[in-house]
């Protein structure tokens, strides 16, 4: 479907996923980084792990619920990496009961250590059963352990009898800087011999860069090209440094996890303009989706301008008649503003903004609950050009009044 016809049959707001798009993003990403693993962390999006699996070595997930869509998309448990800040008896004898022994698993406390130990016990049916284990180290932040406590996990996991130690985590945050990349490569490099030494053999690393995605152009200007190779140069700058600092000396093998990186560019989100009014001077358009259905990291509360597409519905799109907008949503707050000012051929009620890059966390991060607008669609194409609804439209009120229907 072309989005004219998308629109007629799924109507705004909806978010819409390329799966060829996707496919074509971690072709490119392999052919940059062919020795080195790649894991989908699907946080960025859920709703494309199914999608994604048959193309990289594992998925990250951090809660009881991601793998539950998993399991119901039929990923095979010894692709999935186990991680998440919040480990609790409960949820790993859950994750274990639908075979996740043959996956991943993340240390990144002493709680966790004795939880994992416990329920391994408890399901060891023989003495070769263990869980295999990374330890995710701290960048200082909440997730993991610092290095002072490392070399006691390590030891404990290596002693355990239901353990196996596999090697480290390492995320620190998203959108990182080339700078912060680098001193953390050459870091994780030194750290990988050092253990090696210690331990009398190379360990893996799984290594989350933060590979950044650039949202936004210049100024007010909203048209940016985007495509399966778009910041394809952060890439080959990333790959520049893993050779420059060793990496690969230090480590058994490696595997990069990204998020964001695979899923942005696959992924578009249509609003319609819902009224369109001049106060004060400034001209509002007032669309029917808002700041609780997409988000932008580092929109600096919308001034900063994403790449949008407008799709006239009842005029020719006449590119030489712009103007500057203020693009607002349907919240009735003064913070639901998309974009503080674009510019852009001048607008009609009815006619569609289609925002692109928001195929990471859009659909998941926002305020969904808010003044209980209804969710918007999720539509799918996937790789034989097929659209596939995903989600239909769904209201909120009833979460929001009470009923337990």
């Amino acid at each position: 479907m072309n989005n004219q016809e998308l629109i007629k049959e799924y109507g705004t707001p909806f978010y819409h996923f390329d799966i060829s798009e996707l496919k074509k993003r971690i072709e490119m990403m392999r052919g940059h980084q062919s020795d080195i693993g790649l894991c989908y962390a699907m946080k960025a999006g859920p709703y494309l792990a199914k999608y994604a699996a048959p193309y990289v070595d594992r998925l990250e997930v951090c809660s009881p619920g991601e793998y539950e869509i998993c399991v119901r998309d039929g990923i095979t448990p010894g692709q999935i990496l186990v991680s998440g800040v919040n480990k609790t008896k409960e949820s790993m004898r859950r994750i274990l009961s639908l075979g996740g022994a043959e996956g991943l698993f993340s240390i990144e406390s002493v709680r966790h250590f004795e939880i994992l130990e416990e329920v391994a016990r408890e399901c060891a049916d023989s003495e070769a059963f263990h869980l295999k284990c990374y330890i995710r180290m701290s960048s200082g932040n909440q997730f993991g352990v610092d290095k002072s406590l490392m070399d006691e996990l390590i030891d404990r996991v290596i002693k355990s009898q239901y353990l196996e130690f596999l090697g480290i985590h390492y995320f620190s945050g998203t959108q990182k800087s080339v700078k912060k990349i680098e001193k953390e490569l050459t870091e994780l490099a030194a750290y990988g011999l050092e253990l090696e030494v210690r331990l009398g053999a190379k360990i893996s690393l799984e290594y989350g860069p933060g590979l950044g995605i650039d949202y936004f152009g210049n100024d007010s200007d909203a048209s940016t090209t985007v495509d399966a190779s778009y910041n394809e140069d952060y890439l080959i700058e990333l790959m520049k440094l893993v050779d420059e600092t060793g990496l690969r000396d230090s480590y058994s093998d490696i595997t990069f996890e990204y998020g964001r990186y695979i899923a942005a560019t696959c992924g578009r989100y249509f609003t319609s303009v819902a009224d369109v009014k001049r106060n004060t001077e400034t001209n509002f358009a007032i669309l029917d989706g808002g700041l609780h259905q997409i988000t932008y990291y580092g929109s600096m509360a919308g001034m900063k301008v994403p790449p949008i597409d407008h799709i006239a519905q009842k005029r020719a799109d006449d590119k030489s008649s712009r103007e500057d907008y203020v693009l607002a949503g349907s919240l009735c707050s003064v913070n639901d503003i998309l974009v503080r000012r674009v510019k852009l051929p001048t607008l009609d009620i009815g006619d569609i903004l289609c925002f692109n890059l928001a195929g990471a966390y859009s659909a998941t991060e926002g305020i969904a609950l808010f003044l209980s607008r209804d969710l918007p669609a999720i539509v799918i194409r996937d790789e034989e050009g097929t659209e596939i609804l995903a989600r239909e439209h769904i209201e909120t009120n009833i979460y929001n009044g009470g009923y337990n229907g």
